[in-house]
């Protein structure tokens, strides 16, 4: 059932009086941290067929507060959360981002339980109170008119606009919607997966922001392409981890994949994964960057690389619905020494297409030149920051 935003409001009443105030007190980390708790259930906008080659979904997602500080949860300004929505297929080694919708917009906080004991805010909907649980069914976070767009969010510091632009806009039912391109879903023997991550200012300036992610597997049926949710949601777990977790099939860890976080000063998180596939005579090199919270981006990819190079590839997700990204792929050019993939600069176009924040885009080459530990460095696409970081990798 579709829970409307007045149903909500209202419905706090009940809660506020009921027996969810905690008889043990809560212990979190400083200040408000707000998680995906869980990620119940998944919604299909386009049960009677794709429209452009599109299909459309919404995840539902329960939020909960970790710290110990009540989350400031306030439908008419930008102090509520505003909380995102994204799809991932693994295949043949691959794992990569193959959707993503606008990012809806919080107004009403829930008291619940689902994290542990609840000390309920007293006022009801303005914050979220400490250890307790929200619930945002699919219906809800599928609905239109309360989805904004990714580009006016700076998920490093949490601040936005508000009211943010096409707020109580509709349209037909792929628009702000996770969108997912329906050849990416016809993949046999793929796993798919989910994520989500809330943005909200407070959690973001008590440096609480790099948990905000958590995934779930799903799964794609045949023929009318319903997704349903399958294991359990990986609480505080980014997107690119499920890479690893389920590398050589569902629930089966590959080893072999990498993963190294990449902290920018003064900004946000990234997180590189990569894995080397030996070919019996060269080697291929998969490589995965997912921005996690960077409001700087990333606007070019460099690795160490020698010997005969081949095969060099790139993939990235849409961007939709009137956001002003360009789709652009990146270039790719070795030059004896290294392999630099790069899309325009800042400086040239403003809105070009960057791995920005809770995006996750591929790289990858062939070499004749065995592994060995070398550098990978991540040029940075805004100013105001460092120019760029460097971690080793293969």
């Amino acid at each position: 059932m579709k829970r409307s935003e007045a149903w909500r409001t209202a419905r706090w009443a009940g809660v506020a009086s009921s027996s969810l105030v905690a008889t043990a007190a809560f212990a979190g980390v400083n200040g408000p941290d707000v998680i995906v708790g869980e990620i119940p259930a998944v919604s299909h906008w386009t049960t009677g067929g794709a429209i452009s080659g599109k299909r459309a979904y919404s995840i539902g997602t329960t939020s909960c507060n970790l710290g110990d500080t009540p989350l400031t949860w306030i439908a008419g300004n930008n102090q509520h959360p505003v909380i995102s929505q994204n799809m991932y297929r693994l295949a043949n080694g691959r794992f990569e981002q193959i959707g993503q919708s606008w990012l809806k917009h919080g107004f009403c906080a829930l008291q619940g339980t689902v994290c542990g004991p609840c000390n309920p805010n007293p006022s009801g909907c303005p914050a979220l109170g400490v250890g307790c649980s929200d619930p945002y069914d699919s219906g809800l976070n599928g609905d239109q008119g309360g989805l904004g767009p990714k580009f006016e969010v700076n998920a490093s510091s949490g601040v936005f606009p508000y009211p943010f632009t096409g707020q109580g806009t509709t349209g037909n039912n792929i628009f702000k919607r996770l969108q997912v391109s329906q050849t990416d879903l016809a993949n046999a023997g793929s796993l798919y997966f989910v994520s989500s991550s809330y943005v909200q200012p407070e959690d973001a300036q008590a440096n609480n922001d790099n948990n905000n992610q958590s995934y779930r597997r799903v799964t794609v049926a045949g023929g009318n392409f319903n997704v349903a949710v399958a294991d359990s949601t990986q609480r505080e777990k980014p997107a690119i981890l499920a890479w690893r977790d389920h590398g050589l099939g569902v629930n089966t860890p590959d080893l072999g994949v990498n993963i190294v976080e990449i902290d920018v000063p003064g900004d946000g998180r990234f997180l590189l994964a990569y894995k080397v596939t030996d070919n019996d005579g060269t080697w291929t090199y998969e490589y995965a960057m997912q921005n996690l919270n960077s409001d700087l981006s990333g606007q070019a990819f460099t690795i160490d690389a020698s010997g005969t190079v081949s095969a060099l590839g790139f993939h990235d997700v849409e961007y939709h619905s009137g956001e002003p990204y360009s789709g652009t792929d990146w270039t790719s050019t070795f030059t004896g020494s290294s392999v630099v993939w790069a899309t325009q600069t800042h400086a040239q176009n403003i809105n070009a297409n960057a791995l920005r924040w809770d995006t996750i885009y591929n790289f990858r080459v062939t070499s004749s030149a065995a592994p060995a530990l070398g550098g990978a460095t991540i040029a940075m696409f805004k100013p105001g920051g460092p120019a760029s970081v460097s971690v080793p990798a293969l």
